[in-house]
């Protein structure tokens, strides 16, 4: 079954718009999972309705935050049931239990609005509408179903209006961040894992539970929480609602006020619909109010909820909202005489005047060929008046911009293309590649279709050869506008491919790989030196495929300029670029058994091995080596153009010592097969090989001590993912473990424990192959004992205002100590510097001498180009024996 956006608005979006949390209710209708789904259709139905929330998460309208609430919650199903929800069982499964739960709902439904309106044997509309509002996971149907069994009768009445409180947008913000992290109050915000009722209106507490509090030690601890916890979107969220209450507290806000305010809004909202009494406490105790509370605060709602919202307050809401036809509606029903009615339709006309400006700016724009900034204007009209369908409607049919940066280079005999994405919202693009001949296509359907992909790549396998080819890629959201082209123009003329010579004494033959428009194969013959033109030297008689060379000498080199001729439309030859080859006759040679390498100590610059072979008189010897043996035997031939196939050449000088040919050479780390390979007439013949293996050291290790710990940190090298570390100390003797590169971050080592004693750490890099495992000489480095301790603080200056850049350092050491540096790291983001590496020096103090537990202060002045947020660290670069403990996480980070 397809599935319809516009009714799963109507049917599921825009009922949750006036909700602050995703309700609990049926999965099915939440999904729209429709009977007759098999497994194939089940999981491209599921991943179109998350594209949907995807695409409509990054909307400017209202829609935005539900589908954000159903993102998030889809998260979390995937997380308990992973690939269940593929099952159409699963989901079968779901509705049965939703029938037996809502059926139950219904009935305690009917049994409480019994209660509640029995007495008058009436409920209004506006309660009606409210009661919807309160029980979203019930439809319509079902709450009918629960008046009916209740007997009672439905009639109409004035709506009452909802209250204001806090600061709009900060509590706007606070609101956002609750709802998305599923906390109904700055309670649960706080002590997410609460489960037991709690107090608010005179104090916080919980019963039972006298250590829970409600003030800025419990917050710091949860920022604290969420700062070393792993990104996701729901720690993003809490971190958001979390700095939001620490700047209020900061202007001298409340927590437990805070948290009482969100109870009462939601509650006074619920009653100023008729919500009546009893339903209002239940609603109280479901955000965690104990049910004494919940009763005083609801029969206190009348004073609490404070004066009724105006018609004109209304419509400032259904503005901020982004709701502007329907503030216009509502301001067509607002009296004339309403004192605020002037003041009120200045606001609405100017809100008109701003979208009929973007409209016209969005035409302009999309006129001069700039789809972005057309895209942009009719966002931001939208987002002014979500609620209006001829806008949504005219950014549907805006074609995107076209694709960017589009490269078009020749591989072979194919032609890959590659480009970016258009600078647009618009979700999952699709994009339409064409090739025309002499001219750039102007429309999707004008040309050779080459591909339609999703990705921004493709290439054309089947390109004309020897024709100026023109290539167009369209992007579209739909399917039906198309963006304007990005184009690539090229021709395409590909050389001989695998060229290769089969060497004799009397002869020499060359083949190779040709595209079928081939035509004719020159080919061109040089003594001594490569030729610098496709025209020089002699001409040798060449077929298609190959040729043979019978004027030749032994022990002489020859090159050979091999060129592939092709037809143009005209048929005029067009040649591509000439292809070099050598090769020198020579007789067969005989494999190598006598190779020896022996590893040498490790060099600054990598690690090193001394390779010798018996000298052989006129046979030329190549050395090979890779982690892996050779594919070929001893004493088999095979050509020389494939020995590049076979691991790197041995590069180095070349000395004779002796009977034997020698050679010093940097090597890769790990265990290595050495090859030699003699160059004879019939190719080359492999020689036994050799098995060795050597690992280049770690660099630049340090020890960096704070308190009871050792920090040892260095520099990998290349191809090596693990290290054994040994640590030596005279409380616990030597221990040794391994680590991989995998378990560090960014490089930082590892810690180990250390006592008063010191201790002495030994680092061996270990490379690991498929023929076993190569260490390397170890690195070693002390730890002296622990003598000396430095503490510090960073604080604001006397008198000087709070957004200042100028800081006092405070350090103090716990006895006499002299030949102290300092040195005090900045360093923006979010992740505080371990090392003075990873920030900007901002002072650096040298040769200091501290008396015991008398402070030194310095000022300092922070960098004007660093951003919040920042960190601010003390580190000290010696004496070795002196340890640095840092003051709290709030002294050093900056936000």
């Amino acid at each position: 079954m397809t599935f319809d956006p516009v009714r799963y608005e109507q049917e599921v979006i825009r009922p949750l718009r006036r909700h602050t949390r995703l309700p609990a209710g049926d999965l099915l209708r939440r999904y729209a999972i429709e009977p007759g789904l098999d497994d194939t259709r089940l999981k491209e139905h599921l991943r179109r309705i998350r594209a949907y929330w995807n695409q409509k998460a990054g909307s400017p309208d209202n829609r935005a935050k539900v589908c954000r609430l159903l993102l998030l919650a889809d998260e979390e199903l995937q997380r308990n049931h992973g690939a269940a929800m593929y099952q159409p069982a699963w989901w079968q499964q779901q509705a049965q239990q939703w029938q037996q739960s809502s059926r139950a709902k219904v009935t305690a439904l009917a049994a409480d609005l019994a209660r509640a309106h029995q007495p008058l044997g009436q409920v209004t509309r506006a309660q009606l509408a409210a009661l919807a509002a309160s029980f979203p996971e019930l439809s319509q149907a079902q709450i009918d179903d629960a008046v009916r069994q209740a007997k009672l009768r439905v009639v109409d009445t004035v709506e009452l209006p909802k209250t204001s409180g806090l600061d709009r947008t900060a509590y706007g913000r606070l609101k956002t961040g609750c709802a998305e992290v599923d906390a109904p109050t700055v309670v649960q915000l706080l002590h997410p894992t609460l489960n037991r009722p709690f107090t608010l209106l005179r104090e916080f507490g919980v019963p039972g539970g006298p250590a829970l509090r409600l003030d800025r030690p419990v917050l710091d601890a949860c920022l604290r929480a969420v700062d070393s916890a792993a990104d996701s979107s729901t720690v993003r969220a809490r971190k958001a609602a979390l700095h939001v209450l620490r700047t209020g507290l900061e202007g001298g806000a409340d927590l437990r006020v805070i948290a009482l305010y969100q109870v009462v809004e939601q509650l006074a909202a619920a009653r100023s619909q008729g919500l009546a009494e009893l339903l209002l406490i239940h609603q109280a105790t479901a955000l965690g109010l104990a049910q004494p509370e919940a009763e005083l605060l609801v029969a206190s709602l009348g004073s609490a909820g404070g004066q009724a919202a105006s018609g004109a307050d209304r419509i400032r809401e259904l503005l901020a909202d982004g709701e502007l036809r329907a503030a216009q509606q509502a301001l067509a029903a607002l009296p004339g005489r309403d004192p605020e009615h002037t003041a009120v339709a200045a606001l609405v006309a100017t809100q008109q005047a701003t979208v009929e400006r973007l409209v016209r700016e969005a035409g302009a724009a999309l006129a001069a060929h700039r789809e972005q900034d057309a895209e942009r204007q009719l966002r931001e009209a939208l987002r002014i008046a979500s609620d209006d369908e001829d806008l949504a409607a005219r950014l549907r049919r805006l074609p995107p911009p076209p694709p960017r940066d589009l490269s078009v280079v020749p591989v072979d005999t194919d032609v890959r293309l590659d480009w970016k994405a258009p600078d647009s919202a618009m979700a999952e693009l699709r994009y339409r590649v064409v090739r025309t001949e002499g001219r750039v296509a102007a429309a999707p359907a004008d040309g050779v279709q080459v591909a339609a992909p999703t990705s921004t790549s493709a290439v054309d396998r089947q390109p004309p050869v020897a024709r100026p080819i023109a290539y167009a890629v369209f992007a579209s959201a739909d399917g039906t506008v198309w963006s304007r082209p990005a184009s690539g123009t090229l021709s395409i003329v590909p050389p001989l491919t695998e060229v290769t010579l089969r060497v004799r004494r009397d002869q020499i033959v060359g083949a190779w790989k040709r595209h079928p428009a081939t035509v004719a194969v020159r080919v061109r013959r040089v003594e001594g030196s490569p030729p610098h033109g496709a025209g020089d030297g002699d001409p040798v008689d060449a077929e298609l495929d190959s040729f043979v060379d019978r004027g030749i000498g032994e022990g002489r080199e020859y090159f050979y300029s091999v060129v592939a001729v092709y037809h143009d439309v005209r048929r005029r030859e067009v040649t591509a670029p000439m292809v070099v080859v050598s090769a020198s006759p020579r007789a067969p040679a005989t494999p190598v058994e006598t190779l020896r390498v022996s590893p040498l100590a490790a060099a600054d610059d990598g690690n090193r091995v001394r390779v010798s072979w018996t000298t052989s008189a006129g046979t030329e010897v190549r050395v090979r080596y890779a982690a892996q043996r050779p594919p070929w035997e001893v004493g088999a031939v095979v050509p020389v153009t494939h020995l590049d196939r076979y691991g790197r050449p041995l590069v180095g000088a070349r000395h004779v010592e002796g009977p034997d040919t020698v050679l010093e050479a940097d090597v890769a780390a790990g265990q290595q097969v050495y090859v030699p390979f003699a160059i004879g007439g019939t190719g080359a013949v492999v020689g036994r090989p050799v098995v060795v293996g050597v690992a280049e050291p770690v660099r630049q290790l340090v020890a960096r001590r704070t308190g009871p710990e050792v920090r040892l940190s260095w520099v990998w090298p290349d191809e090596v993912g693990m290290a054994e570390v040994t640590w030596t100390t005279p409380e616990h003797g030597t221990r040794r473990h391994r680590v991989t590169r995998a378990q560090l971050v960014d490089g930082e080592g590892c810690l180990l424990p250390v006592g008063p004693g010191g201790g002495s750490a030994e680092v061996s890099a270990i490379a690991v192959g498929s023929l076993g495992e190569a260490s390397s000489v170890p690195v070693s480095v002390t730890v002296e004992g622990t003598a000396l301790s430095l503490s510090y603080e960073l604080c604001r200056l006397p008198g000087i205002r709070r957004l200042s850049r100028q800081r006092q350092l405070r350090a103090t050491v716990n006895a006499d100590c002299r030949n102290v540096d300092l040195v005090v790291v900045a360093a923006a983001g979010l992740i505080m510097p371990l090392r003075p590496e990873q920030g900007t020096v901002v002072n650096r103090y040298d040769g200091l001498t501290f008396t015991r537990d008398v402070p030194l202060t310095f000022d300092i002045e922070i960098p004007s180009g660093l951003g919040r947020p920042y960190w601010l660290r003390c580190f000290v670069n010696g004496p070795g024996n002196l340890t640095v403990t840092d003051p709290p996480i709030d002294n050093l980070k900056v936000s």
